[in-house]
């Protein structure tokens, strides 16, 4: 009894160690948006892969995730079942959000998109691609801790042609240390804890002085 909870036990701690030393990769392999078409209807499609690495070399899972296995999942029959505004209390504030993303440490490691918008109007097409041009510098800054030329790219070009038009291509890597998303974990479920707890001493304390 006592060899069987040893190597239960051990196996646990393997787990548990393999787990705080891997790296999670979000691999969008590809992310199509256009709506150049006769109909001018939005079409995308996506190939997506979720990789896990150890001690981010060995690759020991991988999921795939595109736009005929969601279809299969039927995601949006599953999302209209949650109940958002619950969830939508016991989110961070956004200060305590960008505090978590600084902690959750992410990590681009490759970035080409290649973009062509367009809007009805001229000044509105010239002010998003400016944002847009000024936001991607300013958070892949942010992101990238080893440049390299060849694996960061990015082009977006105006269309001026009086109507709503975009055509999108994105391939990009993106990785997380899951010790950081263990962390962010437990300072979630800490917060929701100490709060509800809070809660409760409040109603408490208030229903004393009330009797």
């Amino acid at each position: 009894m006592v060899l069987v909870f040893s190597i239960i036990m051990s196996i646990i701690i393997l787990m548990v160690l393999i787990l705080i030393f891997s790296t999670i990769q979000i691999n969008l392999q590809k992310i199509d948006i256009s709506n150049n078409n006769d109909k001018n209807e939005l079409k995308y499609d996506y190939k997506i892969f979720l990789n896990l690495y150890f001690l981010n070399k060995i690759k020991f899972i991988s999921i795939k995730i595109d736009k005929e296995k969601m279809k299969k999942l039927d995601i949006k029959k599953k999302l209209q079942k949650i109940n958002f505004s619950n969830m939508k209390k016991e989110l961070p504030s956004k200060d305590e959000a960008k505090k978590l993303f600084k902690k959750l440490d992410v990590e681009v490691t490759k970035f080409n998109l290649s973009a062509e918008i367009g809007t009805e109007d001229v000044i509105i097409t010239s002010a998003i691609i400016a944002l847009l041009s000024a936001g991607i510098g300013i958070g892949l800054a942010v992101v990238i801790k080893d440049y390299k030329k060849e694996k960061y790219n990015y082009k977006i070009v105006p269309l001026y042609h009086n109507k709503n038009q975009i055509k999108l291509n994105l391939n990009s890597i993106i990785q997380v240390k899951m010790v950081h998303i263990i962390y962010i974990i437990y300072v979630f479920f800490k917060k929701r804890r100490v709060d509800k707890h809070e809660r409760t001493s409040n109603r408490r304390s208030y229903d004393y002085s009330y009797e």
